[in-house]
């Protein structure tokens, strides 16, 4: 049997999407919302609400034909969520399924809600948690059981409780109207909340729809407050509740880690078969510098990921959160200098078993997110050299089976290693070829005449900022500092405009180059500055740490050398030998 997941973009490793249970699918109505629509590249870089970066994690395609009956599943946290239904079985796989939507395992969840409907096929219910899971899933396979799922919460709910027939209401209105059905979604969840103070679940829908996320500035956007409260609420009554654990987690990670900490301690305790669940601690371990804890929280979903694939008979790229959970451990691992490490799982991303109609199918998971994974990680790493021989190594004949826009992205990445590692070796025509070799090819990208052929919008603006880091350190290199750094900012505010995402979607952070521009100019103080500043945003960095020991070592200040080089130390004992010479 072959379950298919999601579009995952690795961070440190590959660019990053987002995705969650409750989707808003633009343009869609129920009756003609078909899986075929979408694309591996739904998410366009020019929204950067959280709930949209979350959503884009977690579409998948899954092969549905011929499946066992579920399993009853334990560790995955708790939900009490009555259903009229005379099954006690349908009751169960319900809560089931509804605690799988919590842990994001959308396939999971479907496979529960197909369980529940055969043993009560009258109950609505059950329908409801279908096209919930089906929303977050991609591809034709389901299509059949979206359409059972919307003629049966249309033809039941007349005769159903109020409460479920403003859930049923609630669901399809949600994708009957591409400008107002998010909003009609959430109003019918509020009266929910309203009439039935005690529903969790209906708080915990409202919230994680309700999650806008932050700015660049970490403002807080539309509904993100409104979310917190709710979620505040929950945990204040239920402190017990994985999924208000889950979703706080998304909620704080970016703007307050440190106020997630205490549910990222918590969370793998409450699910901790839920490979999901017991990655997410990771992100916050992640955000606050304790490269550590992140480190054993990703492992540690490694082996739920892999104990369940096992099991079940599911190969790897058919596990979105082992894919996923993979892009954040090698970001971990690019902080703390675990080069070998982060290489090893590289390979195993690139190393995926894959059938052909898989690839075709799946060219984002396996291509982006696979085939040139260590490539990007070797950019992570500042390997360009080797980034790029990675990538010339990557041969695509006529026959394959990756688009001309992979094959594209692939070259542009080539380009910018190329050129990067050029200004490394002094070779600075060779650096300007493959810049405007870059620039040329952005260019015909932004010229295609067939739309499926262009290299989707997040992407491009990946390689935008890749351009002018190139720029910037060719100007360098020729000592024309002012334009250096001016392009180098340019870069950097680039790099910030693409919006949160997790891991982070840049490979290499901007400001290391600007900060070395700085340190050949001379300019000790604006070079800390940037070295700082790149501590604020990746804490206990181990590039920040040995930046600032160049920058003093340079300058002569030998005390403070030496204390960063104590720093830079303690955070990497696990770091590859001759990463950060002392």
């Amino acid at each position: 049997m072959s379950f298919i997941r999601h579009t995952i973009v690795l961070g440190c490793i590959v660019i990053s999407s987002q995705c969650l249970a409750q989707r808003t699918r633009a343009g869609e109505s129920p009756e003609h919302s078909t899986h075929a629509q979408h694309t591996h590249e739904a998410h366009d870089g020019a929204s950067h609400d959280h709930l949209n970066h979350i959503q884009e994690y977690r579409k998948e395609t899954v092969f549905v034909h011929h499946l066992p009956a579920p399993e009853r599943l334990r560790g995955i946290g708790t939900t009490h969520f009555p259903i009229t239904t005379s099954s006690n079985e349908t009751q169960f796989f319900f809560n089931q399924g509804i605690e799988l939507l919590h842990c994001f395992w959308d396939f999971e969840a479907y496979r529960a809600f197909k369980e529940a409907i055969r043993h009560d096929s009258t109950a609505i219910m059950p329908y409801y948690g279908l096209y919930s899971a089906i929303g977050a899933i991609e591809g034709d396979d389901f299509k059949n059981d979206q359409k059972l799922a919307i003629r049966k919460l249309k033809a039941l709910k007349e005769k159903a409780t109020e409460r479920e027939k403003l859930y049923a209401e609630a669901i399809l209105a949600r994708d009957a109207d591409a400008e107002g059905g998010k909003a009609a979604y959430q109003k019918k969840l509020e009266l929910i909340v309203h009439k039935y103070p005690q529903d969790v679940d209906a708080k915990l829908f409202l919230a994680l729809s309700k999650m806008g996320g932050y700015d660049a500035k970490l403002n807080p956007r539309e509904g993100q407050i409104y979310s917190e409260y709710l979620l505040k609420d929950i945990l204040r009554l239920h402190p017990e509740n994985a999924a208000a654990h889950h979703y706080w987690i998304h909620l704080k990670e970016n703007c307050c880690p440190n106020e997630a900490l205490e549910s990222a301690a918590k969370l793998p305790q409450l699910a901790p078969n839920s490979g999901h669940m017991v990655h997410m601690p990771g992100h916050v371990y992640y955000k606050v510098g304790d490269y550590q804890k992140a480190f054993d929280a990703f492992v540690a979903a490694v082996k739920v990921d892999s104990a369940y694939m096992k099991q079940q008979n599911i190969p790897e790229v058919d596990n979105w959160n082992y894919i996923h959970n993979i892009n954040y451990l090698l970001s971990s691992c690019a902080e703390d200098g675990r080069y070998n490490t982060a290489l090893y799982y590289a390979e195993k991303l690139k190393n995926m078993p894959a059938t052909k109609e898989r690839k075709r199918k799946y060219e984002g998971r396996f291509f982006y997110q696979g085939v040139i994974a260590p490539a990007k990680m070797e950019i992570c790493f500042g390997f360009y050299d080797r980034a790029a021989q990675k990538l010339a190594a990557i041969q695509l004949d006529k026959d394959s089976l990756f688009t001309p826009k992979a094959i594209s992205y692939k070259q542009a990445l080539f380009h910018f290693a190329t050129g990067m590692n050029a200004v490394k070796k002094g070779d600075l025509p060779m650096a300007k070829n493959h810049q405007n070799a870059l620039d040329a090819l952005l260019w015909r990208n932004a010229n295609q005449s067939d739309a499926k052929d262009i290299i989707n919008t997040r992407r491009v603006n990946d390689l935008n900022v890749a351009s002018l880091e190139l720029q910037g350190v060719i100007q360098s290199a020729e000592n024309n500092y002012t334009e250096a750094i001016a392009l180098l900012k340019k870069a950097k505010q680039k790099e910030d405009e693409l919006g949160y995402s997790e891991p982070p979607s840049y490979a290499r952070p901007v400001l290391i180059s600007l900060a070395e521009a700085h340190l050949k100019a001379k300019q000790y103080s604006k070079a800390v500055a940037a070295y700082e500043e790149l501590l604020q945003q990746h804490p206990n960095s181990a590039n920040g740490y040995w930046g600032l020991y160049n920058v003093f070592k340079q300058k002569g200040d030998q005390t403070k050398a030496n204390e960063y080089a104590k720093r830079l130390q303690s955070v990497t004992p696990h770091g590859g030998q001759g990463l950060f010479p002392l």
